[in-house]
């Protein structure tokens, strides 16, 4: 036989011949269904089912511990994170305040330097008042002397 008559005699064949052919042979086969259901119900079903529970337990128990570890995480960070938010406004009071105190220790020892400059500068001043008025004390008896010679130098002859 050709393919193509296999083709198109097919329909016609599946038509003559019955799918499931019901006849006394389908009671053996529900018997032997039921005896291998007996049988394979606590051999293989019933732990394979426990083994599914089992796992289905193990992985949402696993699921329910990574939550709980993930919420102590976050809260375990967020602690942290005042902590450090504390600490840091500490860091920075305390700099400031000890910014404060230096700032003020340097503006106390200017005003110790500076008093004590102007005390030297006054002591100064009136050390050289008092020298100058010396001075001029000493050269006033001398200014007719001194003027005699000065002319006399200048002009090349005394007054």
């Amino acid at each position: 036989m050709s393919p193509l008559t296999l083709l198109t005699s097919a329909p016609a064949l599946l038509a003559a011949f019955p799918v499931v052919d019901i006849d006394a042979t389908i009671f053996v086969q529900m018997g032997i269904f039921g005896a291998l259901v007996l049988v394979l119900k606590p051999v293989l079903f019933t732990p394979w089912l426990e083994a599914q529970a089992k796992r289905v337990a193990s992985i949402d128990g696993a699921f329910d511990k990574a939550k709980s570890l993930r919420g102590e995480a976050d809260e375990l960070s967020s602690d942290y994170d005042a902590k450090l938010a504390t600490a840091r406004d500490e860091a920075l009071t305390m700099r400031s305040h000890m910014r404060r105190e230096e700032e003020a220790a340097q503006a106390k020892t200017l005003a110790g330097a500076r008093a004590s400059a102007s005390k030297e500068l006054d002591d100064n001043r009136v050390r050289i008042a008092a020298e100058t008025d010396k001075a001029r004390q000493a050269l006033g008896g001398k200014v007719d002397e001194l003027a005699d010679q000065i002319t006399a130098k200048v002009l090349g002859r005394a007054s």
